[in-house]
């Protein structure tokens, strides 16, 4: 979910978003006067490595006015392989972000969908904004090296895309789905959402319910969550404790914690400052850059007791390369190479829930953000402070406070959804989407199951053939199947 590790994916981040823009709103056209989507031929050459029937159709930017500006929506169908009878389902992937292409991610769904791709499509459609789907930019090209510069290039951008950000939402990128859905011929839709990709199919089961066969939500969260991350700093904590547990006495899970609550500490107090080969500025390694680097951790946790131990002895140089390796907020100069954040800021604004009254203007926003944060107890954040926890997680806290659109779409947090069998699949070691948001998500339905992975953090079935053919087979069958494998996954290595 987070941008620092998105699936992006989904990561997996931003990393994943496509650079490839052209102008401030690509691929936006005057439209042709009608409400029904126009639909034209992409080159298979142009579109995935792989036999697939490419194409785009044309939408509404914005379809409560059907007569205004259209927008092209790519996709890729890969049909199944036993073309002597009709498919059984057809999968929709969406590999997370926001901001991830699901055509560009062909090769990976072709892979781990492969025990259904013989008698089951698969259609892969670019997110409005980005890829085949009508790329935008706002002028914000790399990630701002502190969380001030975040929330002011978070405006800039807003302000750059102007009324035009309001027609990109997870809503109306649902409703682009459908659009594809019908325009194909298709009666319903396995879907398949990593990290934000969960949300955004979520709100797809909530707005198209009677088009959906199966939902698998891979690394989920629900459509409300807590802007604070109060359940990511539990999981933190959790993970912590179950890394030491299983790592046969090469760490102590409470000493740890206490360990690495010192080290914020001591960064709190006494920040670090050192230099990049290369780069002009120095980085800045406080305890909110620490807290980002623990956050993003994951399956790296193993390496966190050592770590501490050096810096209590007074070596920080495993902590500085720990920074280089996961630099979140620690002052460094950001990369011009990194992908553009105009459609993941649109989402994020548009469709997050916020700390401060959407309506109020700028500075009553910010004093309502400081008065809600200061009156938070301390505990629910623990190992670090209240002040770091929320200021290192790029998409929550304060991240839009500084979005100029007071009355931007709202995404609606409630149901009806689709009542048909659910997957939520998570790792127990992930902090980014933790389990406990998992369960949240999975309540958000009538007939959910959740499986959690042992020993894996972010998007599973990324990392681990186990999640992937539960997921499989709960696509097939409508039913989890045999898990033990789960089992086999081996506890991370703690040096």
């Amino acid at each position: 979910m987070s941008v620092s590790k998105w699936v992006m994916a989904p990561a997996l981040a931003l990393l994943l978003m496509v650079a490839s823009a052209i102008g401030p709103v690509a691929g936006v056209n005057a439209a042709n006067g009608s409400s029904r989507p126009a639909s034209s031929p992409l080159p298979v050459s142009g579109c995935i490595p792989v036999p697939a029937e490419c194409g785009t159709i044309r939408v509404p930017l914005d379809r409560s006015e059907p007569g205004g500006p259209t927008i092209p929506i790519g996709y890729a169908l890969i049909r199944h392989q036993d073309q002597s009878s009709a498919a059984i389902g057809t999968v929709v992937p969406n590999p997370g972000g926001p901001g991830a292409s699901a055509i560009e991610s062909a090769p990976f769904y072709t892979d781990i969908l492969a025990p259904l791709l013989a008698d089951h499509d698969l259609l892969l459609i670019d997110p409005r904004g980005i890829g085949l789907s009508g790329p935008i930019r706002c002028g914000l090209a790399a990630r701002p090296p502190t969380r001030e510069t975040l929330t002011l290039a978070f405006g800039d951008c807003g302000r750059s895309l102007g009324i035009r950000a309001r027609g990109y939402t997870s809503a109306a990128t649902a409703d682009d789905i459908d659009a594809v859905r019908a325009h194909l011929g298709i009666r319903r839709l396995d879907l398949l959402g990593e990290s934000y990709g969960t949300y955004l199919m979520t709100v797809y089961a909530q707005r198209h319910a009677d088009h959906v066969r199966s939902i698998v939500l891979s690394s989920a969260y629900p459509l409300a969550f807590d802007m604070w991350a109060r359940p990511n700093a539990r999981a933190v904590a959790r993970a912590i404790l179950l890394v030491c547990r299983r790592s046969a006495g090469a760490c102590d899970g409470r000493r740890t914690l206490n360990q690495l609550s010192r080290v914020a500490r001591l960064l709190r107090e006494h920040p670090i400052s050192y230099r990049i080969e290369g780069e002009a500025e120095p980085r800045v390694l406080d305890e909110t850059a620490l807290a980002g680097i623990v956050f993003d951790a994951g399956t790296n946790l193993g390496l966190l007791p050592a770590v501490l131990r050096a810096v209590l002895a007074g070596d920080f140089a495993p902590l500085i390369a720990a920074a280089q390796a996961i630099p979140s907020f620690s002052g460094s100069t950001a990369s011009d190479a990194e992908p553009l954040w105009a459609l993941a800021a649109s989402l994020m604004c548009n469709d997050y829930p916020t700390l401060w009254n959407r309506h109020a203007p700028v500075h009553a926003r910010l004093h309502q953000f400081a008065t809600r944060r200061a009156a938070l107890t301390a505990k629910p954040f623990f190992p670090f402070s209240k002040q770091a926890w929320t200021s290192a997680i790029i998409d929550r806290g304060n991240l839009c406070v500084r979005w100029p659109d007071r009355h931007p779409p709202v995404q609606r947090t409630t149901g009806p959804f689709a009542d048909v069998p659910v997957l939520v699949l998570s790792g127990d070691l992930d902090a980014n989407t933790p389990t406990e948001e998992g369960r949240q998500a999975a309540r958000q339905f009538h007939n959910a199951r959740v499986i959690e992975v042992p020993n894996l953090g972010h998007v599973p079935e990324r990392a681990s053939r186990c999640p992937a053919a539960i997921l499989t087979h709960f696509i097939r069958r409508l039913h989890v199947g045999d898990t033990s494998c789960l089992a086999d996954i081996p506890p991370i290595p703690v040096p």
